[in-house]
Order: structure tokens, then C-alpha cells, then sequence
């Protein structure tokens, strides 16, 4: 009797499976995309297989050393996975390490990992109106100048906290102002700047990235005004964003995005 062949039905996560097949994956791809892009102009390491994407810029960045989750795991793939994750970062380099599974994931404790939370991931369609409210005394400037992104860099290190950088300056290669993919964007009161943000578009999406302000400053429409401009430079493409819970309320209750699903996010200091 001939063997009865069985149909191969689609997952939604094989690497041959379009971006853009779901919003979720839509996202994961994005998010990652964005590390791997920040990786490459400022140097860094960039690894990419059919379990997870990693980035290490092999100093500490606070936030860039990130690893992404591409494809739902059992426990014992997980732990395959992680033990490739920790041979690429352990050994060259310095500053933690971030692992984003857009699942939950086992428990990475006994392993080093110090659990961080479950932040949202956030998207909103194209083509959704957007409608600024900037306040009176704020001023969105891009970021053009070596001098003028390492001013962004400090207030962004100050501001996140990102606490493990030392050398703020260090976060941004300068190269990163000559790629068109990347924009800063810094908000002033007073010619001091109290916030900071930026976007980055890869793969027809407009993600945004590192956005805060200064905490004497919270409250004031800032972080709206920032969000309002880099949704408006690309009004015809989705948005990314994956944010705390403070920031979900006004990106979801002010502009439109959507809630996909939370995050699990790890943190490994570097062996």
C-alpha cells in the first residue's frame, strides 16, 4: 500500500515564513531587526539562526547586548538555545546581556539570568492619523551633529536609567547619524534637552527605540510630543514599539497602538 504522505502545516515561525504573517511575528522580526541594525553600524556582533537573533557590542550598552527568541521553544530546545546564547556572549566582551522571548519562558535563574519583567509588545497599522499636542515650551529638534547625539546620549543613559554605561558617548557610533535607517530626535525647554527619542525603519517598519525623559520633567506632554513626531515622519508604515507598562497607557489610550502580548525579558551580567 503506498504510505500516506503527511501535510507539513505552517506554524506561522519557519524561517521561510513571511514577516508579516501575523502581527506578533511581525513584531518579533521588527524588534530584532533593530538590534541586529544597531549592531552592525556600531560594530558590534551580530548572530542570526533559526532559533534567535544576538547582538553584542562588547561593552556595556545597557540595552543593545540584546538576544531575541524567534520561534516558540519546548523546555528542552529552550535550554539548547540559552546554552547557545551564553557561548556567544560569555568570553569576548563586557556588559550584560538582555534575552527577549516573546513566550514564556523556563525558569533562567539557576543560571545566572535575573528575570526583568514581561514589557508589552505594541503595535499600530499605517495609515492612522496622528494628531500632535506639542506643548508650548518644548522644541523637537533632529539629531545632525557628533556633539548634538552625544548630548542625546547622556540624557538618554540619565534619564532610562541605563546604569550600567559609563561612558555615555559610547552608547551611539557617530556612524550611526550617516545610516538612513536611524533618526534622534531630542526635545528642549529652556535650550536644555529633557527627552529623547528615537526610530529606526527596517523591513517597512517604523520602530520605535530608547524613548524618555527626564524625570523633573514627566508629566508635561514631552514624551507624547517625541512619540507624535516620529509617528508622523512615517505615516504610512506600521509601528513597532515594545515599552514599559508606565508609557503603554499613553501610546495605546493617545495614538492608536495595539497591545500584542507581553515579553519576557532576561538579564545575564557577562561571565
Amino acid at each position: 500500500m503506498p504510505t500516506e504522505t503527511v501535510p507539513v502545516l505552517e506554524t506561522g515561525w519557519e524561517p521561510d515564513t513571511p514577516d508579516d504573517d501575523t502581527v506578533m511575528r511581525h513584531g518579533v522580526q521588527a524588534l530584532s531587526a533593530t538590534w541586529e541594525a544597531a549592531g552592525r553600524v556600531g560594530g558590534g556582533r551580530v548572530h542570526r539562526d533559526d532559533r534567535f537573533s544576538a547582538v553584542d557590542f562588547r561593552r556595556p550598552t545597557g540595552l543593545f547586548n540584546s538576544a531575541t527568541i524567534l520561534g516558540p521553544h519546548r523546555d528542552e530546545a529552550f535550554v539548547s538555545t540559552v546554552d547557545r546564547l551564553e557561548q556567544f556572549y560569555d568570553g569576548d566582551g563586557t556588559g550584560a546581556a538582555l534575552l527577549w522571548s516573546p513566550w514564556p519562558t523556563p525558569d533562567l535563574t539557576g543560571r545566572g539570568w535575573v528575570l526583568q519583567g514581561h514589557p508589552p509588545l505594541l503595535y499600530r497599522p499605517p495609515g492612522a492619523p496622528v494628531v500632535p499636542r506639542q506643548p508650548e515650551d518644548l522644541t523637537v529638534e533632529q539629531v545632525t551633529t557628533q556633539r548634538e547625539l552625544a548630548e542625546w546620549c547622556a540624557v538618554a543613559v540619565d534619564a532610562f536609567p541605563l546604569t550600567e554605561v559609563v561612558v555615555p558617548s559610547a552608547l551611539f557610533d557617530p556612524a550611526v547619524l550617516a545610516d538612513q535607517r536611524f533618526r534622534f530626535v531630542a526635545g528642549r525647554v529652556g535650550g536644555r534637552v529633557v527627552a529623547v527619542g528615537c526610530q529606526v525603519v527596517v523591513g517597512g517598519t517604523n520602530v520605535l527605540l530608547l524613548s524618555t525623559v527626564r524625570p523633573a520633567a514627566r508629566g508635561r506632554g514631552y514624551y507624547a510630543a517625541l512619540v507624535a513626531d516620529r509617528l508622523a515622519r512615517a505615516p504610512d508604515l506600521p509601528s513597532v514599539t515594545i515599552v514599559s507598562d508606565d508609557s503603554r497607557s499613553v501610546l495605546v489610550g493617545r495614538f492608536g497602538f495595539l497591545a500584542v502580548s507581553r515579553f519576557t525579558l532576561w538579564e545575564r551580567a557577562r561571565s
